[in-house]
Parts: structure tokens; sequence; C-alpha cells
């Protein structure tokens, strides 16, 4: 009856640990697997001029960033993928499209319409 009693408290923590994939094969592989890099985004920072801040780009990717697709700036990204940039002559009551893209293939962009305008 013991045995029985052992056998069967072996085969149930084998049947656990497999069931929830606590393995050491899967831990290992836990261990070694990478995070993708975050998703590039920009979020507009100030209204005069138009300055917009760019996240999640490559580290020290140098970044084109244009409004309406005439006002062109660059930027050059820091260590953490970030970045900052002013457009003259734009202003946040401007209708504009503004685009962001990177040298090392990040891309991000937004429309603001003048719905959103704070002027005073």
């Amino acid at each position: 009856m013991a045995r029985w009693r052992t056998s069967f408290a072996a085969a149930a923590v084998v049947l656990v640990a497999t069931a929830c994939g606590h393995t050491e094969r899967a831990h290992q592989a836990a261990k070694t697997t990478t995070l993708p890099p975050s998703r590039a985004q920009l979020a507009v920072t100030g209204q005069k001029p138009l300055t917009v801040k760019g996240s999640g780009f490559q580290a020290n990717e140098k970044v084109l960033v244009s409004a309406n697709k005439t006002k062109t700036e660059t930027a050059v990204s820091d260590s953490t993928g970030t970045f900052s940039v002013s457009l003259p002559g734009v202003t946040s009551c401007d209708s504009v499209t503004v685009v962001a893209t990177g040298s090392k293939g990040s891309h991000a962009e937004f429309n603001l319409s003048q719905i959103v305008c704070l002027d005073e």
C-alpha cells in the first residue's frame, strides 16, 4: 500500500509539471527568449511651434520627421530610442499629418485636425 502511494505521488508530480509546462527545457527556452523592440510612437509635446516626441525607435537611429510632406526636420534617437523635434512654421491649430521614418526601419505617424486646436 505504501509503495502505491509513493508511485502515485511521483506520477502526480510529473503530470502536474508537464501539464503546466514547467519542464527544464521550457525554463531554458524562456531564459534565452528576447522581447521584440518597442513599437515606434509619436506624441505632441508642444504647440507653437508643433513639437513631437518619438519613442520606441531604434537606439541612435537617424529619424526624418515631416509635417504634411513639406516641413522636414532630422533628429537622432538616444540610446533608449527617444527623440524630440520642433517643426517651425507648424502649429497644433494646423491640420497636419506628421510622419517619422527612421534609418533603421522604424516608422510612426499621426494626424491632427484643427478640432484639437487649443489656441488662445
